[in-house]
């Protein structure tokens, strides 16, 4: 009797393997039609090469027509990544001709040209408004050379004074800024901004009887903060789609 059970249970395992497999065939030859999967919307309004924009700083070149005897005259590169990123690419050349206050000497900071590359970020990426505010981050660099002249000396023993000059001095500097900004469009692809500068000087080569007063790109070396107010111009990397009305046919009787 337990004989005929094994049996009888070993042939229905067989069977119900036998029907599992040939079902598991059958699937796999006459596949199930899939849903098409659905296209993942992108979290971004705009693509992801947006534009490059180009920039041109006029704060220095009006702070020098109203009596600044040094500044820095610089334009920008900037690519727009999803309204959302922007590389950028700053570069300038810083000069001055200057006697500061309380100070018994002129410095003279021969042109020199000045370099950052940074990153913007707009928190407004999916705002298509009229403006935004944004972040970001420089990296500095700049080579020059700078005279110092008239150095005005008092001999308290003989009760006089006199002039001295130390000239062709060469120096270099390494910095990094922390930025915040504004950009308002002014029309279509035409915008202005300002952007308050935070500085820090993570090197500046000193020599043995100067030191300099004014760094291309940097300013004043006694100042921390910075001031830009630029216009930038926008061009489009990608044309926009343009949909096309369809016309209905109307059957003829």
């Amino acid at each position: 009797m337990l004989k005929i059970r094994n049996n009888l249970l070993s042939f229905l395992f067989l069977m119900l393997v036998s029907v599992a497999f040939a079902q598991q065939q059958q699937q796999s030859g006459n596949p199930s039609p899939q849903k098409k999967e659905e296209k993942k919307e992108s979290k971004y309004n705009s693509p992801l090469l947006n534009g490059l924009m180009l920039g041109v700083d006029l704060y220095n070149p009006v702070a020098n027509l109203f009596g600044q005897k040094y500044g820095n005259y610089e334009a920008s590169l900037e690519l727009n990544l999803y309204n959302r990123f922007f590389p950028i690419w700053e570069i300038g050349i810083g000069r001055a001709n200057n006697r500061p206050e309380d100070m018994n000497f002129t410095y003279v900071g021969k042109p020199a040209l000045f370099n950052r590359i940074g990153l913007n970020y707009n928190f407004q990426y999916n705002n298509d408004g009229p403006g935004y505010f944004y972040i970001g981050l420089r990296y500095g660099f700049s080579s020059f050379k700078y005279d110092v002249t008239n150095i005005t000396l008092e001999s308290p023993y003989w009760g006089t004074t006199y002039n001295e000059s130390i000239v062709g001095q060469s120096s270099n500097a390494q910095w990094i800024e922390a930025l915040g900004g504004i950009r308002v469009r002014l029309y279509k692809d035409l915008m202005m901004g300002w952007t308050v500068r935070y500085k820090w000087l993570l090197k500046n080569q000193t020599n043995e009887f100067s030191t300099p007063w004014f760094i291309p790109g940097y300013g004043n070396k006694g100042s921390v903060l910075g001031i830009t107010y630029s216009i930038y111009y926008k061009f489009p990397l990608k044309k926009k789609k343009t949909t096309d009305s369809k016309t209905e046919k109307v059957p003829s009787k």
